[in-house]
């Protein structure tokens, strides 16, 4: 049974996000909204984690004092969510608002978890009694993605698995030897995965292919954050550094140029992370509207064209940036 330090009601807050205004000659292309926080909340302090393909919905956390606690936003309204453990964390949400990742339990043993307004939270099958596990992505039809382990053999049984959305109640397992830690899943249920644990650094990346219960490598010295339809966004280690890339499953690649750091991706091969830009599939940019120089962090770009993340180290979301 999850721990219930921390209880903390559901409670709606409807404050209208505070949005600056569009760039001259924008029109409001990528125009910038500040997300609220629920009071009381550090607004420097606040961690967006993800987001679902539409852009109405986002999950992260935000700091009081020294306790943290999880929220989710929609359409730029911020809700805190009854969550029976007082720590924890929400790693993604989809298109109808269910949310994933984990509590602790009364011994701090890591449970994988869904949650949803409609549902509360719910515990997630592991595929031995005695399991940890943790949640780590959701897609809009309710697949989701993440990874078990024998708690009393952290590193050694670690596996990616997947709770599918048509089979309640019970998990699939990734075909792969060593340990693996699932990383995203896409619309169609495609996962992505490395080979490694969390505690250290990770070999290369794979695909897995539920459909025929198929795994791909991609290549070695490579580590890929996001899948979204069809795309992988992976870094490689270079002599130069570290160089970010839209990799197509189905063969071509291409450099990211325009990002210092690449964290989010969207079915269109659309790029964004670290800079003042969205970069296109085809290597155009659209231009983040941004307070004088500053730089965006986004962690969340939907097929829509909305972002989510922050800009000069406040939570923002941006619009029309498709």
């Amino acid at each position: 049974m999850l721990a219930t330090a921390g209880l903390v009601g559901a409670v709606a807050l409807t404050a209208t996000p505070a949005t600056a205004a569009p760039a001259e000659g924008a029109a409001g292309k990528c125009r910038i909204s500040y997300l609220p926080v629920p009071d009381g909340a550090d607004r420097y302090g606040v961690v967006i984690a993800g987001g679902d393909v539409t852009g109405r919905y986002a999950v992260g956390s935000v700091t009081y004092g020294f306790n943290t606690e999880q929220v989710i936003w929609r359409n730029g309204a911020v809700s805190m969510p009854s969550l029976p453990f007082g720590e924890g964390t929400l790693a993604d949400v989809n298109s109808s608002g269910v949310a994933v990742g984990y509590g602790l339990t009364m011994n701090y043993d890591s449970v994988p978890v869904s949650w949803s307004e409609a549902t509360g939270l719910r515990e997630l099958t592991v595929p031995e009694e005695g399991w940890s596990g943790q949640a780590a992505a959701i897609n809009s039809r309710g697949d989701i993605a993440g990874t078990v382990y024998d708690r009393n053999d952290y590193d050694g049984t670690q596996v990616a698995v997947v709770w599918p959305a048509d089979a309640p109640g019970t998990v699939e397992v990734m075909p792969a030897d060593g340990p693996h830690y699932a990383a995203d899943i896409d619309e169609d249920g495609t996962v992505l995965a490395h080979a490694g644990s969390f505690v250290w650094s990770p070999g290369a990346s794979a695909v897995w292919d539920r459909t025929g219960d198929e795994v791909q490598q991609l290549g070695e010295r490579s580590f890929a954050s996001q899948i979204s339809g069809g795309y992988v966004l992976r870094s490689r280690d270079t002599d130069e550094g570290t160089r970010y890339v839209v990799q197509d499953l189905d063969g071509a690649s291409r450099d990211v140029r325009h990002l210092e750091i690449s964290a989010a991706l969207n079915r269109h091969g659309d790029v964004a992370g670290q800079g003042t830009v969205i970069e296109r599939r085809n290597g155009s940019t659209i231009p983040l509207q941004l307070p004088a120089g500053t730089v965006a962090w986004v962690t969340a770009l939907s097929d829509t064209g909305t972002a989510y993340g922050t800009a000069a180290g406040l939570p923002a979301m941006w619009q029309n940036c498709r």
